[in-house]
């Protein structure tokens, strides 16, 4: 129980700062200014040709490119191992969040970056969908990945590979021009604080099923 507040009241945290940020953008966008540029500065200071391909290859895999074939495989998976609460956990999750952003979205009307942007993208600017679905798709597997493990060293390793993928993600957004950094922090805040909300709820509906015999 006492984790389980401590869960909430991250979540609780991040979803405050989520607000205060989005209040921001939504009537106070010069403030962030300074940082947007310097950090987008930062970021498309090189744009070569590699980085470009790199960058655009990263972005797909919190798109409707590749999430979609990466829930699928997962699905079969977690069907055939009989991890139910894993698999709605998983999808759950992460089909809430296009439809969350998506209205999100309507209600701030950020424009996108009066950048060059190397990619095509339609709609409002705040909060990042790819910033936001990438925390949850990874994050997801971070948890139920580890869950698993028993080497605490395999364990961290899964964490930090999968928690710089993350960040690229975040990066990429920026380096093709199509958000402000405030977006993805944006994307980032929302998604962690829905994860943080869930997990608790998630793991004591594992337990329960498996007490059950309901699943693995």
């Amino acid at each position: 129980m006492k984790q389980k507040k401590m869960y909430q009241l991250g979540a609780s945290f991040g979803l405050i700062l989520f607000v205060i940020l989005g209040y921001v953008v939504k009537f106070y966008p010069h403030v962030l200014s300074g940082f947007d540029d310097k950090v987008q500065g930062a970021i498309r200071c090189e744009m070569l040709e590699a980085l470009t391909v790199f960058f655009k290859f990263v972005t797909h895999f919190a798109g409707f490119v590749y999430v979609p074939v990466i829930l699928v495989v997962f699905t079969a998976f977690f069907l055939i191992k009989k991890w139910y609460a894993e698999l709605i956990f998983l999808v759950g999750n992460v089909a809430v969040m296009p439809v969350l952003v998506h209205i999100l979205k309507g209600i701030y009307g950020r424009s996108r970056p009066s950048v060059v942007h190397l990619v095509v993208e339609y709609g409002f600017s705040f909060p990042s969908g790819h910033a936001a679905t990438g925390l949850m798709v990874y994050g997801c597997l971070m948890v139920l990945i580890c869950q698993r493990l028993h080497s605490s060293s395999i364990k961290w390793l899964i964490r930090v590979l999968l928690t710089i993928f993350i960040v690229l993600i975040g990066i990429s957004r920026v380096y093709l021009g199509v958000h402000y950094p405030s977006d993805i922090l944006g994307g980032w805040l929302l998604s962690g604080s829905l994860l943080l909300l869930g997990y608790p709820i998630y793991d004591e509906w594992r337990f329960k099923w498996r007490f059950k015999g309901v699943q693995k």
